[in-house]
């Protein structure tokens, strides 16, 4: 309720709506001793200077909170921010003693066995999604930020069984500055800097900047980020591989396999132990935890492992557990592997684009155009355009001259 009058009666109205409440919360047949809570928000007139009250009881009496009120003006008014106050309540009321009831003896119920493959019914759906806060002045892409969540979780519920836990809230913004809004709202203080131009998270909201509000790449990262969490005692190449693994999964529809150019490029231009060394690109990166997953087992194995190294912060002991083999040992049955491969690729490299031409189809764009081969397979082929593809603008030779 909302009503007109001076400071010295305030206390007053409060005390009568809170004992009024506590009557009602606690009648017995004693003196009850409790706490109460009333919300207070007072409201100034800009023009009169009429103070006005509006309270939200929770039962009991309070006493007069002397917190100074923070006044901003809204239209013709300055409205305070609100305050949660707590007071002592004592109160006295007589009801009839209770006539005693006799309690039924229950009847045992049989506790059910569960199947050993059951999955727990509070995982029987993915995790909550989604509150959105920003931009809602346009429901449409409010809308669209959680549709495109949604399909992240069930994508990773279908595919690996996996979901998170607890619920996301979305943050979104026309500007960067807004999305510095939207964090100061959520957790009261300023950020000095955003981590991410695009997107960046912190216990359960997820904030996508301008540039990427829209980004299948960046809902994807966030969300199996959240739910598989991050820790400084995981090597880089664990975390950031089995991110990439699940997010190009997820865009292209099919999991992720060495026969990729991605994955033979890195082959041919990386050196296979800087993995070890903690000096890996994240193509490297991507490509060690696509080797672990071919050679170990699924995903889902690998997920298993990943969250037992987050629990128990030793990767090396949690992967000797998980796969019966010790990381160091490896590194150098994928730098053996990888080394096997660079020799592959080097002895069935083409010198040239015309050399190339009598062996290889172009791959996309237009013949003459932007088709080319993997730079990888015409290593003396400048990449002018760092696209992985060279001899664009080739034209093959015609068979039989």
């Amino acid at each position: 309720m909302v009503i007109g009058m001076k400071n010295g009666i305030i206390v007053a109205l409060i005390a009568a709506i809170a004992i009024g409440s506590a009557l009602g919360a606690f009648a017995a047949t004693r003196t009850v001793q409790t706490e109460v809570a009333v919300e207070v928000k007072v409201w100034e007139s800009a023009t009169t200077g009429y103070l006005y009250l509006s309270t939200r009881p929770d039962g009991g009496e309070w006493t007069t909170h002397n917190t100074p009120l923070d006044m901003s003006l809204t239209g013709n008014f300055y409205e305070s921010s609100s305050v949660l106050v707590t007071v002592p309540v004592e109160v006295e009321v007589e009801v009839p003693d209770p006539t005693p009831t006799p309690t039924p003896t229950p009847t045992p119920t049989p506790t059910p066995t569960p199947s050993p493959t059951a999955r727990p019914a509070v995982e029987t759906e993915p995790g909550t999604c989604c509150d959105v806060r920003g931009m809602s002045d346009l429901p449409a892409a409010q809308e669209a930020a959680v549709a495109e969540m949604q399909r992240v979780i069930a994508f990773a519920d279908r595919e690996y069984n996996l979901t998170h836990s607890g619920p996301i809230t979305i943050n979104i913004s026309y500007t960067e500055t807004g999305l510095a809004v939207r964090y100061r709202e959520a957790f009261g203080e300023r950020l000095e800097e955003l981590p991410s131009t695009c997107s960046f998270q912190r216990d359960g909201h997820v904030f996508f900047g301008p540039g990427c509000r829209v980004d299948m790449r960046a809902y994807a990262k966030e969300w199996i980020q959240l739910a598989l969490g991050t820790s400084d005692q995981i090597p880089a190449w664990i975390q950031r591989g089995t991110f990439d693994y699940f997010v190009s999964h997820y865009l292209t529809g099919r999991a992720p396999s060495l026969e990729q150019d991605r994955y033979q490029r890195v082959v041919f231009y990386e050196e296979s132990g800087d993995l070890r060394r903690g000096h890996a690109g994240e193509d490297l990166m991507a490509l060690g935890v696509m080797w672990a997953i071919n050679e170990y087992g699924q995903y889902g194995d690998w997920v298993a492992f990943y969250r037992s190294a987050l629990a128990g912060g030793d990767a090396e002991a949690a992967f000797e557990e998980a796969f019966d083999r010790s990381l160091s040992r490896s590194y150098e049955v994928f730098e053996d592997w990888a080394e096997d491969q660079n020799f592959v690729l080097r002895s069935t490299a083409f010198e040239s684009c015309e050399e190339a031409g009598r062996s290889l189809e172009l791959r996309g764009g237009q013949v003459g155009f932007d088709a080319g081969y993997p730079d990888y397979r015409v290593p003396l082929e400048l990449d002018h355009d760092g696209d992985g593809i060279v001899c664009e603008g080739h034209f093959p030779p015609v068979a039989g001259q």
